[in-house]
This record gives C-alpha cells, structure tokens and sequence, in this order.
C-alpha cells in the first residue's frame, strides 16, 4: 500500500516518464493520498490552466482520501524540526504528507528530493 505525495501525482498528470511509473503504482497497489494535497495539486492544475474538477475527481477515483486529522497534524508538528534539521528545505505541507504515511503503515511514493533517504520513502 502507497501514498502518492503531490509530485507523484504531477508527473502522473503530465504524462512523464515518472508519471509512468506512477500509473504502475497505480495499476499494482491500494493508493492512497492526503487530504492537504488537494491544495498542492490544485495550485498546480491552475497554474497550468487545467480542469481542476476533472483532476481532482480522477484522484478520489484512484485513491483513498486520508483526512487531516488531530494525530497528523500534531505529530506533524513535533517531526518538522527534526526533520529540518537534516532535510533544509522540507516544507511542513511535505512533513504531513510524510507522517499521514506513516501513521497509516503506507509507503511514500514521491519525486520530491526532500524526501529522499528517508524510510518509508519510495523515489520515482
């Protein structure tokens, strides 16, 4: 079972050679995906002038929605500063991503650097 962070999700939708591996994903495993990206995705899609509506319909077609709920976002808080501590330029929306994944025994699928090395974490 995986999680596909925001860049998963981007290189799905722009058809790259990333994106292809997340289709696999896709196609072999249980997904799931955080509420919060929801906004990242979005930003996205409109800076890219896309169909929001039809994007975000696909994800909840091809993932369970986890919800931002009291124990992510709390242990979310405790994390971030260690985590800035050896990934500078990890962002907090990025650290709750990372800890709904792991609060729910999920892998991440990501793109995002600041990611890598970390357990749990899958490269695309």
């Amino acid at each position: 079972m995986k999680l596909l962070d925001t860049s998963a999700w981007v290189e799905y939708f722009k058809g790259s050679e990333k994106g292809r591996k997340v289709l696999k994903v896709l196609e072999e495993e249980e997904v799931y995906t955080s509420a919060i990206t929801f906004a990242e995705i979005t930003r996205w899609v409109v800076d890219n002038r896309g169909n929001v509506d039809s994007v975000l319909s696909l994800i909840r077609r091809n993932s369970v929605i986890i919800q931002l709920e009291e124990p992510i976002l709390v242990e979310s808080g405790k994390i971030y500063g260690q985590l800035r501590k050896i990934k500078k330029s990890i962002g907090l929306i990025d650290v709750i991503i990372y800890i709904s994944a792991l609060l729910h025994g999920l892998e991440l699928v990501t793109g995002d650097y600041d990611f890598h090395g970390l357990p749990a974490v899958v490269m695309i």
